[in-house]
């Protein structure tokens, strides 16, 4: 009979007991004696010390039937990840293994951390704690050496100020489909800013008016880069045109006379311009002006100015060679909800724009997108706000850029089901409540994972 190694230690020291207790030798104490036995007795008796483990990928746990280690390709991410988890399951734990693994394979994240979970990344971990888990001391080391861990804090400058520039023009060199979708992002921003859903009859008249301003404006040369300056064309855009682009017009000759200033008509045809009068009333403009103008003073004007503002290749490129950087934008310094579901939009808008300009090797991963708690961002139908439609579209052509998205919850009924289906890998935690429960059935139905799953939903421990 064959004994495996634990077997044949216990063996040899029922042996060695034996023999003391037959010798003529001193006898053991009672103590040493109830040491020898516990040894023998416990099951956690080893043949030596447990073979290290080296990853080839991402090493993100142990099988829980058989106890094998869990290391998959980088490349796996590209396809995107759903984390799913309530209260207690282990999600933000899973979130952090998952960020520290793509930091070790050499990916840079860009982290949007609500509440702060994901921030204590940069405690580290305590060394005595992972070796009485068994952890691996010498790639923990690694991380520390290896990563660069920023937190971005908007409108505070207890960490890193991070602001807006919500002027920014897209990419010059986008193609025209391109180019239309990123500006109508840039309009859409203005629009919720303002005030005015987007969704919603104001707001529907509101965003086009816009776009056309940025993008008329732009291209003539007009200054929209500022909010007075663009309240000023959106309150008279007509005669701020005209200004600008006739400014011999409004200038008295040497007999104080003035040429004639020409007619709108004339104006649009010239410039290939649009009749934005007729688009907008008085009223409205005015109101949306008034409303614009508001943030170049006061305290509306820190998301705007307080900072360095969002740049997603300073986020890429570390401080120090040879780091990986981990950018954690921690959103709790934004208290109004309003603003907050902006700055999402917006850092959205730069990922976005970035993202179009890349050209990644074939399988490589230029960034880790790490959403948490992504439900007020993306509720199901029919809510739409204003960060959502740009989520949707990041999520559907990252992987074409190099970017890999991973989105986390912990409310997975209030996140629109059909964004989640699309990731091709999804942690899931425990679930207590039947709705949830349900709705991880129906996730996992849509995806065509395993709904077997399902049933242990409940029992799963963190």
């Amino acid at each position: 009979m064959r004994l495996d190694p634990s077997a044949r230690r216990a063996l040899q020291d029922l042996k060695h007991l034996c023999l003391v207790m037959v010798s003529d030798e001193e006898q053991p104490s009672p103590s040493e004696f109830a040491s020898i036995v516990n040894d023998i007795l416990d099951p956690n008796v080893s043949a030596g010390p447990k073979k290290k483990f080296k990853p080839k990928g991402l090493f993100l746990g142990e099988r829980r039937d058989s106890g094998a280690p869990i290391d998959i390709p980088s490349q796996v991410l590209a396809r995107h990840a759903a984390m799913l988890g309530s209260t207690g399951s282990g999600k933000t734990v899973m979130a952090k293994a998952l960020i520290e693994e793509a930091a070790l394979a050499g990916i840079p994240s860009l982290i949007i951390d609500p509440q702060g979970d994901l921030a204590r990344l940069a405690l580290g971990i305590d060394e005595s704690e992972l070796i009485e888990k068994d952890g691996d001391v010498d790639r923990k080391r690694k991380l520390l050496e290896n990563s660069e861990i920023r937190i971005w804090t908007p409108l505070r400058s207890k960490g890193l100020p991070l602001c807006i520039d919500p002027f920014r023009a897209p990419p010059a060199d986008l193609d025209p489909e391109e180019a239309i979708t990123a500006w109508d992002m840039v309009a859409a921003g203005f629009t919720s800013l303002a005030g005015y859903d987007v969704e919603k009859a104001q707001g529907k008249v509101v965003k086009p008016f816009l776009y056309e301003i940025l993008v008329e404006g732009t291209r003539c040369g007009l200054d929209v880069g500022d909010f007075q300056s663009l309240a000023r064309v959106v309150r008279e855009p007509h005669q701020e045109f005209t200004r600008f682009l006739y400014p011999h017009c409004f200038i008295e000759d040497d007999e104080g006379e003035k040429p004639d200033v020409p007619g709108w008509d004339e104006v649009m045809f010239e410039h290939r311009l649009t009749d934005f009068e007729e688009r907008l009333p008085k009223t409205t403009r005015n109101d949306l002006a008034r409303r614009l103008a508001a943030f170049s003073s006061g305290v509306n004007q820190l998301l705007f100015s307080n900072g360095v503002p969002i740049d997603i290749d300073s986020f890429v490129e570390p401080a120090i060679p040879g780091k990986i950087p981990l950018n954690i934008v921690y959103l709790n310094t934004i208290q109004d909800e309003a603003q907050k579901q902006y700055f999402v939009q917006e850092l959205s808008r730069e990922l976005y724009d970035w993202m179009l300009t890349q050209q990644p090797a074939e399988g490589e991963l230029k960034l880790l997108f790490f959403m948490d708690e992504v439900a007020p961002y993306l509720p199901p139908h029919p809510r739409n706000p204003p960060a959502k439609d740009l989520i949707k579209l990041i999520f559907k052509q990252a992987r074409k850029y190099g970017v890999a998205c991973v989105l986390a919850t912990q409310n997975v009924s209030d996140v629109d089901y059909k964004i989640l289906a699309q990731a091709n890998t999804t942690f899931i935690g425990r679930f207590t409540q039947p709705q949830d429960v349900e709705k991880v059935r129906h996730l996992l139905k849509e995806s065509g994972g395993d709904q077997d799953l399902v049933a242990q939903l409940p029992t799963l421990g963190p």
